[in-house]
């Protein structure tokens, strides 16, 4: 009998370790499970907003060179209107001075 009592104690201290042993292992595994979880949950967060970010500055460096393929396009055309006004001037100074010039 005592060695039926004593094998009984043993058994039950053993499941009831192995079953303590077990649920921390459990609660380990769902520890872990839930930090990769997390983890995951994060990265895609920041590569979502990281996206986000990087097609914000696509649309901010398309919308500036334009204007400043604009403003580029403007100066020339400007440029090449003074270009042709002083070419004008110089032109009629020019047949001015020869008429002047002829007169004398």
């Amino acid at each position: 009998m005592k060695k039926l009592t004593l094998v009984t104690v043993l058994t039950a201290t053993m499941i009831t370790t192995a079953s303590a042993d077990f649920s921390f292992i459990g609660d380990m595994m769902r520890d872990m499970t839930d930090a990769a979880k997390d983890m995951r949950t994060e990265a895609t967060d920041g590569m979502k907003e990281m996206k986000t970010d990087v097609i914000d500055a696509a649309k901010e460096v398309k919308s500036n060179g334009i204007d400043v393929a604009k403003d580029v396009k403007s100066e020339g055309v400007d440029g090449m209107k003074d270009m042709k006004n002083d070419v004008k001037d110089s032109v009629d100074e020019a047949n001015d001075t020869a008429s002047k010039e002829t007169e004398k």
